[in-house]
């Protein structure tokens, strides 16, 4: 196990027609983008990137901590759900 501490950071935004969505990090380091998955709760929508397409984080000192819990169990939602399609 490494030493390196990870963190889960939040950021959210209003979609028209869909409401509220959530996404959130999985931070290595300062910035370095792990994982991350997009939660939008009014369509029970979840959509997880495992590769994500942005590997660094923009102003991290921005973004809400969440915690490593409320990731992972939205992470396991996600992949349960894309094994039943």
């Amino acid at each position: 196990m490494s030493d390196t501490t990870r963190k889960y950071l939040e950021t959210s935004q209003i979609i028209p027609s869909k409401g509220m969505s959530y996404t959130m990090y999985e931070i290595e380091g300062q910035d370095t983008i792990l994982r991350m998955l997009t939660f939008i709760p009014d369509n029970d929508e979840i959509h997880i990137y495992p590769k994500p397409p942005v590997k660094k984080l923009y102003k991290p000192e921005l973004c809400k901590k969440v915690e490593e819990n409320e990731f992972l169990g939205l992470w396991s939602m996600g992949e349960e759900r894309k094994v039943g399609k």
